[in-house]
């Protein structure tokens, strides 16, 4: 695993590539937060001229958030839990819905140090990027702390954004 400094110096320059490449598409960004608190929108908005293509953040850290202000269905997180694919998928498409940007980043995971009480391990993180009808949906398994855990998920979404909005 990459050092603090390391992953810092990739992330800023992750983060500027992201922002050159949404504003030369005119895109706008928009996340929906469980795992990570905010931390992805922080990263994202930490860039003079993030305005330029970052809209919003919703954090929905509860199951009753990501239904009432995402329109996840209940029935989805019952079967298949706050942390699966499924929910991401749905968090994506209300996260676009709701704000009206272009590109919706949507992450659930569990961070530790205590799971959740499912079958998932600890470090178990899915994320979903959308644009329009094009998505992916990508599942990560963290090792870390819930500290690095949390710091792993958005460096490993932010790198998937980039890659995501150069081929949109």
């Amino acid at each position: 695993m990459q050092n603090l400094k390391e992953s810092q110096k990739e992330k800023v320059r992750i983060i500027e590539q992201v922002k050159i490449t949404a504003i030369s598409k005119a895109l706008t960004i928009s996340t929906a937060e469980s795992c990570t608190g905010g931390k992805l929108a922080e990263s994202l908005t930490s860039s003079p001229g993030s305005s330029n293509f970052f809209d919003s953040s919703i954090i929905v850290y509860s199951n009753s958030s990501k239904v009432k202000l995402l329109g996840v269905s209940q029935e989805t997180i019952n079967v298949y839990g706050a942390v699966s694919e499924n929910v991401v998928q749905e968090m994506t498409t209300g996260l676009l819905d709701r704000t009206g940007s272009d590109v919706g980043i949507a992450i659930s995971g569990i961070m530790g140090p205590n799971a959740d009480g499912t079958e998932k391990d600890i470090g178990t993180v899915w994320l979903s990027i959308r644009f329009k009808e094009r998505s992916l949906t990508k599942m990560l398994e963290l090792d870390g702390d819930r500290d690095s855990n949390r710091e792993l998920s958005v460096l490993h979404t932010l790198n998937y954004l980039s890659d995501f909005i150069d081929e949109v």
